[in-house]
């Protein structure tokens, strides 16, 4: 029993140098003798249990070399140590995938990706070999195993694709292990670089079994699966076939390998799958281990203790042919005999060292075994002396424990009472600052109420002085809230006119493109061209609050392009296309002056616009004219529409009141308010608006007496025709918009009209009397008292527009909210049903907004025509 128990001790202590030895810093290879012992071991022990509990103690995270031979040690043992060994390993599956975590970041001296590709690589052989326990570690499977691997049609399905993940995880671990080479400049006769390189022996190995039998079970795949079922695993094969072939060929290339590994040849293409009669050419690629790695094929039996052959040599598949030739087989046969004879010699030279090396080890441990007799009463000594020590050193940490104890304690209650005081220290000082800071307000407060006091007493009269400057500065408060009020509405009115305008060039856009189906004067063109120059040319237009001149700008513009592009087509075909391409031109730079989108100021957009629009004014003047309007005439036409336009605004004024009485009668409460304040507002507007048609008409009478130089009148309105029918365009236009604002205002007091009928119209003729504004003012004297009665007019039309949109815009709110909606009642159903009807009745609306909008296009061009139409039958009259 002694002698059993001796030699199991000897057993294990050879284990642990082993792989102490074997597991170390140095970069050189994994010596064969080391890892030979632990594989014999294993197949002794029939288990591997000493090699995990020994590498358990082994810190394998402080040296990138101790996990990489690790590693290489590992796979050795899977394929040549125990046929337990891949069953055990499955328990320390986990510490693969601790290592490949640790080393994946760490690129020390290049080792991180190899070590974590080699990791992975371990994991996934464990798994496979957990899946397929009938599959041995050294990947050896008879024809009767692989038949019956291709009996089961799904596991074959498989198989082949775990088989195609191992292949994968094996190139690129050699991969990686080629860049590192390469990236170090290593060559494979150095230590460093064969140490990177020896794991690539057993990888050429592995490698050429996966292979072999991938392409056997594929094609047996193919003669029982429809080949499209089967395209992932050609396409894959098929990229694996070219990375092996490269690999072997790199591998053939290093001094390194060449005594040490037969690396097999592949084909130059891979095998056709969808032709079965490439598997009767197919041969088994061969790799096979020389006499100086001949360590990594043999293990030892557990049962006699003889060393056997692990790698059991792999049939040659001769490939049939349809005519054999005699001397083919004879070089065949002759082939194997001196393979066979050289593995014969290669296993009786391993079994000779092994058995010396046997040899030797029992007589290393009949020598301990006599030293530890001779030395056992030195041991028992010494076994006293450290039991003694022991308890010393027992009682001792016991009274440093509970001296560090109460030390720790003592520390934290320190800790805690110094906390108090400090938290204590600090309120006290914050109620000193507060006392004092009271203090000083106290002061303070005394001084001012003592320099209040003889203030008080030293000017009896200062009270009313504050009284009076109080009620100034209640006046100033109420002229700041209308002030504000007026300016939140200016505000409303910019934001709704950017609306406005918008829509204006959309609609002018498309006028554009309908331009040379309108017939239209290039004189009038050409007046209402120098009329847009001229308004444009206000630097108030620079000011993004402008709302009202940008409003009657925008109007101007639109209409004015759309008809210089009419009027191009109607006096020469030739010129049309130039002024068309600058009338978009303009187009263009007016939306970005107009809008808030752009970076640039609005002075430098104006200023781009003021340029683009002079270049079309030129082009506009140079086309040919043929006046539809006798000059002779003019000046009586512009008398007679001056009185139609003051009877027309006399008239609405009249109407105004009529409606304002009709009100009175009819309605009643908050009604009744909304009325009254509309009506007053549009009577004022209308007043404002007298004042400046007066204004007008003594600015040109002024105007015309300072030009007549000893002429007619008649004689100067012929002179300056154009600037005389710009007035007479402009008189025709507020005419026609006094009546659009009567109407508008009694259709919204008796509830046939709408709110936003009569803020159109408001802005409408407020952009009409602009008109005539600019239009007065482009020949008249800059210092003329008239016409600054007249600017001073026109601020006043402005100024009650705005007010009559804002009272427009309050009455529709208070109105609304009298008819606040009230849902409660509906059910669920009926809630259900009511918003369905009311999407309906919105597509509905939607449909006729889109149709309004066509048919205002279309009232446009008729309108356009029938001036053209009108004024050439007068002509012909006139004739």
């Amino acid at each position: 029993m002694d002698h059993r128990a001796q030699l199991r001790e000897a057993f294990v202590r050879g284990q642990l140098e082993a792989v102490q030895k074997a597991i170390t810093k140095n970069e050189v290879p994994l010596k064969p003798k080391h890892a030979r012992t632990i594989i014999v071991g294993t197949h002794k022990e029939k288990s591997s249990g000493i090699f995990w509990h020994t590498v358990g103690r082994i810190q394998l995270e402080k040296h990138p070399v101790l996990t990489w031979k690790f590693c290489h040690l590992v796979h050795k043992m899977l394929r040549d140590g125990y046929r337990k060994v891949p069953e055990e390993t499955y328990r320390f599956v986990g510490r693969f995938t601790q290592l490949s975590q640790f080393w994946k970041h760490l690129n020390t001296s290049g080792y991180g990706p190899c070590i974590e590709s080699y990791c992975k690589l371990l994991h996934d052989r464990v798994q496979f070999h957990n899946k397929y326990p009938v599959v041995p570690g050294k990947l050896d499977l008879n024809d009767s195993q692989l038949k019956t691997l291709e009996g089961d049609l799904d596991n074959m399905f498989e198989m082949t694709i775990d088989m195609l993940d191992q292949m994968d995880a094996l190139l690129v671990l050699q991969d990686r292990v080629y860049e590192m080479m390469n990236s170090l400049r290593w060559n494979s006769l150095i230590p460093q670089g064969q140490c990177m390189l020896s794991p690539l022996i057993i990888v050429i190995l592995d490698t050429s079994k996966f292979y072999d039998y991938l392409v056997k079970m594929i094609f047996k795949l193919h003669s029982q699966v429809p080949p499209d079922a089967l395209e992932g695993h050609r396409a894959r094969f098929r990229t694996i076939f070219e990375r092996t072939k490269k690999f072997y060929e790199e591998s053939s290339n290093l001094q390194y390998f060449k005594y040490l590994v037969s690396i097999p040849t592949l084909p130059s293409h891979a095998p056709n799958f969808l032709q079965q009669s490439d598997l009767e050419s197919y041969r088994t690629p061969h790799a096979y281990l020389h006499s100086e790695g001949s360590e990594d094929g043999t293990s030892l039996n557990g049962h006699d203790g003889e060393l056997l052959n692990l790698a059991e040599e792999e049939p040659q598949q001769a490939s049939p042919s349809s005519q054999p030739d005699p001397r083919e087989e004879q070089i065949v046969m002759l082939s194997r005999a001196v393979e066979d004879e050289k593995f014969a010699r290669e296993r009786l030279i391993q079994e000779a060292r092994s058995r010396i090396e046997q040899y030797e080890n029992h007589e290393l441990a009949l020598r301990d075994a006599s030293r530890t007799q001779s030395d056992d009463a030195r041991v028992k000594e010494a076994e006293l002396k450290a039991a003694a020590a022991e308890e010393r050193f027992n009682k001792m940490k016991g009274v440093y424990e509970k001296f560090r104890s109460e030390h720790v304690m003592a520390l934290t209650k320190l800790g805690d009472l110094q906390k108090k005081l400090d938290a204590s220290e600090k309120t006290a000082f914050d109620k000193d600052e507060e006392i004092t800071a009271l203090n000083r307000k106290v002061e303070e407060a005394q001084r001012e109420t003592g320099r209040a006091i003889s203030k008080a007493e030293g000017d009896a009269g200062a009270v009313d002085e504050m009284r009076t400057q109080l009620a100034k500065a209640d006046i100033e408060v109420e002229e700041l809230k209308r002030a504000n009020k007026i300016l939140l509405a200016e505000q409303e009115v910019a934001r709704e006119s950017g609306v406005g305008i918008t829509k204006m060039f959309e609609h002018c856009e498309e006028e554009l493109q309908n331009a040379t189906s309108i017939t239209y004067p290039p004189h009038l063109a050409q007046s209402a061209m120098s009329n847009l120059v001229t308004v444009l040319s206000n630097e108030r237009l620079d000011e993004p609050l402008a709302s009202r001149d940008n409003v009657f700008a925008g109007h101007l513009l639109s209409t004015t392009l759309s008809s210089a592009a009419s009027a191009a087509y109607t006096a020469s075909i030739e010129s049309y296309e130039g002024v068309n391409d600058q009338c978009k031109k303009v187009l263009a730079a007016a939306k970005v002056a107009f809008s808030d989108d752009s970076s640039l100021s609005r002075a430098d957009k104006m200023k781009v616009l003021r340029e683009d629009l002079k270049e079309l004014n030129h082009l506009i003047v140079s086309l040919p004219l043929a006046t539809d309007i006798d000059k002779e005439v003019v000046g009586s036409e512009l008398e007679q529409e001056m009185r139609r336009m003051d009877e027309a605004i006399r008239r609405a004024v009249q109407e105004i009141e009529a409606i304002q009485r009709r009100a009175r009668e009819s309605s009643d409460g908050i009604r009744l308010e909304v009325n009254e304040s509309i009506l007053a507002n549009c009577q004022a507007l209308m007043s404002v608006i007298m004042q400046l048609v007066a204004a007008s008409r003594e600015l040109q009478l002024e105007i015309v007496a300072a030009g007549k130089q000893g002429g007619s009148p008649a004689e100067f309105y012929k002179r300056n025709h154009q600037w005389t029918e710009g007035l007479l365009s402009a008189a025709k236009a507020v005419g026609v918009a006094a009546r659009v604002l009567v109407e508008s205002a009694d259709g919204v007091v008796t509830g046939k009209g709408k709110f936003e009928h009569l803020i159109v119209a408001a802005q409408e003729i407020a952009a009409s009397t602009a008109q005539l504004f600019v239009s007065s003012r482009v020949k008249a004297d800059k210092d003329s008292r008239k016409l600054e009665a007249l600017s001073i007019a026109s601020k006043a039309v402005n100024q009650n527009t705005a007010q009559v949109v804002a009272a427009v815009k309050t009455g529709q709110t208070t109105l609304n909210d009298g008819d606040s909606l009230d849902f409660s009642y509906l059910s669920l159903h009926a809630a259900k049903k009511e918003e369905m009807e009311s999407q309906v009745r919105m597509l509905e609306l939607e449909q006729s907004l889109n149709q309004e909008r066509a048919k205002l296009a279309a009232l446009r061009k008729q309108h356009y025509h029938m001036a053209q139409l009108v004024a050439n039958k007068e002509d012909e009259t006139e004739e």
